[in-house]
């Protein structure tokens, strides 16, 4: 192996996973010196497109299907192996479900000197809620045969981790969290400096008073999610908070749909506002005066932590995933998973005591600044990189020495076997 590494391939399923886990990191890791390339599926957005060219990394166009599709997935892993034979990358880094298994088995064939694995969370467990429900046993060991391929797994979270060994998917001794965790870190900056002239206009654009308590939620609306559980809880908090508007940031899951029940009540929910998903959600969060995820699942809050960076309190499940991202009595407040009842309460509690939230999002900002800032992440990755790397590097010198070794030995062995026959001539 190399004194350093030098060339970088990430690989995730879905542009907009590229996106927003590593855009900046690859940028950084590329101004450090380092060839970069990311393979992902064709046909990225505009925005997605333009982010990859700014940060200089060679992108590769990898056809893949995000569900299970044998024969695309075929055809996949044959385009990824072609991909990382032609990149000859020193590191790969491949993660989500359906690039992380293709990247872990042509990355094992093309022998790529150190492969990481990075579990952003376990879709045997997401699935749990979803049509996917009666493939759970088949993508655990998906998962647990993604883990063999690498040398090193890293997880997005503390309790994706503990959960992810107690499934017995990896043994303890690989698997590792970096800091508090994340994929890539939080822009801080971004989040708790938003422009204001957008912020007003996004406010205006919306129908938001000023003044009106507003609970925010950003996520697909799907099971996994906690959508119903907001909508069911929703009632109660408009009774006590008559002004109350939520602003709902996402669109329905078609591969997930909803419940009956839930989609009955998304079409009868008063006070609601609805609005895609914004790849940058700097000017939204400012309109929320609390931010809710009560998912079932997830590999981590992700708007959690940039609501809290924007200085916006939260209310979260505890479920794994997503109680990583929240302090409770520090940051904002947690429900049981599941608890419509106590989600309703929390929820009033935080509209209803400004100088609280003021509080919560406060040290939620300043929590998020001390551990998740993408640069601080990101020295987190590189010093990982170079520790992993440096252990590869040790075991192949060991292995060189102990196979020069043997073959010595052997030599040894014949040229003295060779002697005896010589003799007894």
């Amino acid at each position: 192996m190399k004194p350093e590494p030098q060339t970088f391939l990430y690989t995730v399923t879905t542009p907009i996973a590229g996106l927003a886990f590593f855009s900046e990191q690859l940028r950084d890791l590329r101004q450090q010196g380092y060839d970069v390339h990311l393979a992902h599926p064709p046909q990225p957005s505009e925005l997605v497109a333009r982010t990859v060219a700014r940060s200089g990394v060679t992108f590769h166009s990898l056809p893949m299907a995000r569900e299970i599709s044998p024969r695309q997935d075929v055809r996949a892993l044959l385009g990824m192996y072609r991909i990382i034979r032609s990149v000859r990358p020193d590191i790969i880094n491949y993660s989500t479900p359906k690039a992380g298994l293709l990247g872990g088995l042509a990355s094992v064939v093309a022998r790529v000197p150190l492969r990481v694995y990075f579990i952003h969370g376990l879709r045997s467990e997401t699935a749990a809620t979803g049509r996917l429900a009666h493939l759970q046993p088949l993508l655990r060991w998906i998962e647990r045969l993604t883990c063999a391929c690498a040398h090193e797994v890293v997880c997005v979270s503390a309790s994706n981790r503990d959960e992810a060994i107690e499934l017995g998917l990896v043994p303890a001794h690989k698997i590792r969290v970096l800091g508090a965790g994340s994929p890539a870190g939080i822009p801080v900056e971004r989040y708790a400096s938003p422009d204001p002239v957008a912020v007003e206009e996004a406010r205006a654009a919306l129908g938001l008073e000023a003044q009106a308590p507003v609970v925010g939620f950003v996520a697909r609306l799907a099971a996994q999610k906690g959508i119903e559980d907001l909508l069911l809880a929703w009632p109660s908090v408009l009774a006590q908070m008559p002004s109350a508007r939520l602003l709902l940031v996402g669109e329905v899951d078609t591969a997930n749909p909803l419940s009956e029940r839930a989609a009955t009540a998304l079409r009868e929910v008063q006070g609601m506002v609805q609005v895609p998903f914004e790849a940058d959600m700097s000017r939204l969060y400012p309109l929320m005066s609390v931010l809710t995820l009560p998912s079932r699942h997830e590999g981590l809050g992700m708007v959690v932590l940039e609501a809290a960076a924007a200085g916006i309190p939260t209310v979260v499940s505890d479920a794994s995933g997503v109680r990583d991202a929240n302090i409770p009595g520090v940051t904002g407040l947690q429900v049981r998973t599941g608890d419509v009842n106590g989600l309703a309460r929390a929820l009033v509690e935080l509209l209803t005591d400004p100088a609280l939230a003021r509080t919560y999002g406060e040290q939620g900002h300043r929590w998020v600044s001390e551990h998740f800032a993408e640069e601080k992440v990101w020295q987190l990755w590189n010093d990982f990189y170079q520790q992993a790397w440096e252990k590869r590097r040790v075991i192949g010198l060991r292995s060189k020495k102990r196979a020069t070794l043997l073959g010595g030995a052997a030599l040894a062995a014949f040229a003295l076997g060779l002697a005896g026959r010589l003799r007894r001539r």
